[in-house]
């Protein structure tokens, strides 16, 4: 192991702080959280506050974070409401009702479709309207604190492959691949997070990136190339894997066209 990853390892190991820490320009910021915006809203405003059928929190934002009622839980990781304390620290406007951190004001999908909930509604949609940018550095601040977790309880052949290969995705072109799937597909480090023990999250496709893909006539060090091709991979597992009542197969198009958006440049963009 060279000396540079070794002392990566032990700050890891017994300082419990991020390793790889990024620093996304306003140029970046603004590009990915387009895209996010694109990917989880189709980029309509009205989406960016949203409620599904059958799930009892709402789902908010550029990356539809979680917000559970006030006083609920639930399996899934609550993320709105740290969203709420960056945009403070940040000093951000928002609304007063909003900046108290309460929990989320309603307690069922009926009450947030009430005609009398609108101004509140509004006044949410126009946050998130006007902070897409500041909500996809949001996004790469949870990255850098989740790193650690991912390679908390791997070896160390595992830990260095990983840094290795998130060194190589630091480009803009990179950094949008991989904020957005965390954003997608989470951390992928819960055991929760399996299906007849094989993950999909972050973290196995990060484990499972190739060093090189096959293009043309020969293969390439594509680490964007490289990440997508380890995704699709998982996630046809996932669903090969998947019980089948919940019939995920309907839901693959999607998710390997989402995949495909990694190997496009957004405009003007150079990696």
């Amino acid at each position: 192991m060279s000396l540079f990853f070794f002392w990566r390892i032990l700050i890891l190991c017994f300082l419990s702080v991020p390793l790889y820490s990024w620093e996304v320009s306003h140029e970046e910021a603004e590009s990915i959280g387009k895209r996010i915006f694109l990917n989880e809203c189709s980029s309509n405003p009205d989406k960016l506050i949203w409620w599904n059928d059958g799930e009892h929190f709402a789902s908010l934002g550029i990356g539809h974070f979680i917000w559970y009622p006030k006083g609920a839980h639930g399996s899934f990781e609550e993320m709105f409401p740290s969203l709420i304390s960056f945009f403070k620290e940040k000093g951000i406007d928002m609304p007063g009702w909003l900046a108290l951190n309460n929990g989320c004001p309603w307690t069922s999908k009926e009450e947030f479709m009430e005609k009398k909930q609108e101004a509140k509604k509004k006044e949410l949609q126009a946050l998130l309207l006007r902070t897409i940018s500041w909500q996809a550095v949001f996004i790469a601040q949870r990255f850098n604190q989740a790193l650690p977790q991912l390679l908390a309880d791997l070896s160390e052949e595992k830990k260095n492959h990983i840094l290795k290969q998130v060194e190589k995705l630091g480009t803009p072109q990179g950094k949008y691949a991989l904020l957005d799937y965390l954003n997608f597909k989470g951390r992928g480090s819960l055991e929760t997070e399996r299906y007849q023990g094989k993950g999909w999250g972050l973290r196995q496709v990060l484990e499972e990136m190739p060093n090189q893909v096959k293009k043309g006539t020969g293969n390439v060090d594509d680490p964007v190339a490289c990440f997508a091709q380890a995704a699709k991979a998982l996630l046809k597992q996932r669903v090969q894997n998947a019980p089948p009542e919940r019939h995920e197969e309907r839901w693959l198009p999607g998710w390997l066209a989402r995949i495909d958006s990694y190997l496009l440049k957004a405009h003007g963009e150079n990696q």
